[in-house]
C-alpha cells in the first residue's frame, strides 16, 4: 500500500510521526529535570505527575499549530523541502520535536516568569 495515494491515510501518518517527534522532546525535557541537582525532580514518572497540566496545554498548543500549518501552502509550504514520503516522515519528527523547544522560547520571551524547570526544595536544616 502506498500511503502517497491516501491522502488521509498520509496525513494520519505525518500527525502520528509528528506526534512521537514531540514526545521526543517532552520526554528528554524530564529526563534532563529528572537528573539535575537544580531542582527537586527525581524521576522521569514524578516529572509528569507534577507537570502533567502545562505539558498538556503545550501539547495542545503544538498540536493546533500542526492543524493549521501543515499541507497549508500560505502559512508554510514544505512539498519543495520533502519530495517523497520518507522524507515527509523526517521533516514531520523534526517539526515535532521543534516545535515544543519553539513553543518553550516564545513562552520564555512573552511571559518571562515561566520557568521549564521546577526550583529546588531547600534542604532540612533544623537539625
Amino acid at each position: 500500500m502506498n500511503l502517497e495515494q491516501h491522502p488521509a491515510l498520509h496525513y494520519i501518518a505525518m500527525l502520528a510521526v509528528y506526534n512521537v517527534g514531540q514526545f521526543s522532546g517532552i520526554l528528554a525535557a524530564a529526563y534532563l529535570a529528572s537528573k539535575s541537582t537544580l531542582n527537586s525532580v527525581a524521576s522521569i514518572r514524578q516529572y509528569f505527575s507534577i507537570r502533567w497540566v502545562p505539558v498538556s496545554i503545550r501539547w495542545l498548543a503544538c498540536f493546533a499549530t500542526f492543524l493549521i500549518a501543515w499541507e497549508n501552502p500560505s502559512v508554510i509550504n514544505l512539498e519543495k523541502y520533502m519530495p517523497n514520503f520518507a522524507a515527509h516522515l523526517g521533516v514531520s519528527w523534526f517539526l515535532g520535536f521543534a516545535s515544543d523547544q519553539i513553543f518553550d522560547k516564545i513562552l520564555a520571551i512573552v511571559l518571562p516568569g515561566i520557568q521549564k524547570e521546577l526550583p529546588a526544595i531547600p534542604g532540612d536544616t533544623q537539625k
